[in-house]
């Protein structure tokens, strides 16, 4: 089609047209390098005639230099980017290019801009979940959360949600807690992606189910696809999803105690050198790569990553990374004081518990050092708080070592409250909720590719099963739980 359009001397209008539909064939298909040249060329051709075509080309470029994380094709998108003449405040094309490709340096431009984007995105699902993207590159997670559960909604009215943003949506949903929502997300992008050859897209699936199960503690099936997803792609070309794919595996092997595999599950995400592999997508593991290294007695490749992060984040970092570089600092200390520094600044962060997993891993690793240390009193409150997310999170492994922890502070366990879902199917305990979230049965339908009449039936049979009658008890029986 493109070079039948060269052939056929078509105007710039279409032209563009063509090549921006040419690079995200290609860019979909794994040949990033025939994409980028097409979109490349083609942008700096008509920035000047048409930049609003231009800078549709730069987001799918942005993307592709996600996905592969190449230093090269980040650059090549910054300087065309600086090339095409701004007009009016920031808008959400150019947002989303810069985040993609740097979100660490642009973290401080980009932040002020949001609520202006979010409001003017305001009915457009397109542009909602692209701006919700842009808040989840940035840490702001619930403002990410609430677009995303607007622009999903309106967006699945019309059809399927391109696979990109689906997987933006599940890691805002995972790191905020929300692993049923995530789950949800995982399984409709599996179903997808069964009945379409694309690659890319089937391993991005795979490891957002292993992520799910690992954290879960099913951990031969976490390995199972983690492993799966990692066959369909090259790790070392699509650098985002081999990392999340290690992460996988690394978390299973966690929470099987195998800390020697663990740590070489996530030191792999991590250059020799202990730079991230990717710019982005490897940072969180800094925490867990510290926790295993200290198991091991590998402190030093940990510091050493460590370091390299502080360096690469250049004073910059979001609250969650603030977070995380103080509890992998926190679990290589040589010194007692500076460990302790570190889990209460960890602690302090005031925004850290938006990621509840990562904020209770702290409190169960803080909690384990004070009770080595014969701080026992100390020690209690934050295994309780920690095994509270645990078992809130559905996060076993965790949970079993915080009891743990807890009964050698000498604190008899209680058995966990039952989940008042727990005798419904998966899909009944989601619809549930959504219920009790406020979301109508045409609302749970759309987010769930069901028919508002299976919604009904799914909520009159499991109204009796919790002692229910409305709604408003849904609200109430959940927050109890």
């Amino acid at each position: 089609m493109l070079a039948e359009a060269s052939a056929d001397d078509v105007g710039p209008e279409l032209m563009a047209r063509v090549a921006l539909l040419a690079g995200r064939a290609f860019a979909l298909n794994h040949r990033y390098s025939a994409a980028l040249s097409v979109l490349f060329q083609t942008a700096e051709q008509v920035m000047d005639s048409d930049p609003l075509a231009a800078l549709d080309m730069l987001c799918t470029c942005a993307v592709v230099a996600y996905h592969s994380g190449s230093e090269a094709s980040r650059e090549q998108v910054r300087q065309v980017l600086s090339a095409i003449t701004a007009t009016g405040p920031l808008g959400v094309r150019r947002a989303w290019t810069l985040a993609m490709i740097d979100p660490v340096a642009d973290r401080t431009a980009l932040l002020p801009e949001l609520p202006r984007l979010a409001e003017a995105a305001r009915g457009r699902p397109e542009e909602l979940v692209a701006v919700a993207t842009v808040a989840w590159l940035l840490d702001e997670t619930p403002l990410a959360l609430e677009l995303f559960d607007d622009g999903l909604g309106r967006w699945r009215a019309r059809g399927p949600v391109p696979e990109g943003f689906v997987c933006a949506a599940w890691s805002a949903y995972f790191e905020q807690g929300q692993w049923g929502m995530a789950d949800d997300l995982a399984r409709q992008a599996s179903a997808r992606t069964a009945v379409a050859d694309l690659p890319e897209a089937a391993a991005s699936a795979l490891g957002m189910r292993a992520s799910i199960l690992a954290v879960r503690g099913e951990t031969a099936a976490a390995r199972e696809l983690a492993t799966e997803a990692l066959t369909l792609i090259d790790p070392d070309k699509h650098t985002m999803l081999g990392v999340r794919s290690r992460w996988a595996l690394g978390t299973a092997a966690l929470a099987d105690g195998d800390h020697n595999t663990a740590f070489e599950c996530f030191r792999a995400m991590f250059t020799v050198h202990g730079e991230p592999a990717h710019y982005h997508a490897s940072y969180p593991a800094l925490a867990d790569l510290a926790a295993t290294a200290a198991r091991i007695g590998r402190h030093d490749d940990a510091a050493t990553a460590l370091a390299a992060a502080e360096h690469a984040l250049a004073g910059n970092p979001s609250p969650r990374l603030t977070a995380l570089l103080h509890h992998g600092r926190a679990l290589v200390a040589a010194e007692q004081d500076n460990a302790e520094h570190h889990y209460l600044a960890s602690l302090g962060v005031p925004s850290a518990h938006r990621w509840p997993f990562e904020r209770a891993k702290v409190l169960l690793d803080h909690g384990e050092w004070l009770r080595r240390r014969r701080r026992i009193v100390e020690a209690r409150p934050q295994l309780t708080a920690a095994l509270e997310v645990f078992r809130r999170l559905g996060a076993r492994p965790w949970a079993d070592r915080a009891q743990a922890e807890l009964r050698a502070a000498g604190v008899g366990i209680a058995g966990s409250a039952p989940d008042p879902l727990d005798g419904l199917t998966a899909q009944q305990q989601q619809i549930i909720r959504l219920a009790a979230r406020g979301l109508t049965n045409r609302e749970i339908g759309e987010r769930m590719f069901l028919s508002p009449r299976t919604v009904t039936s799914h909520l009159y049979r499991s109204f009796p099963k919790l002692g229910v009658t409305s709604r408003s008890q849904l609200r109430d029986l959940l927050a109890r739980w």
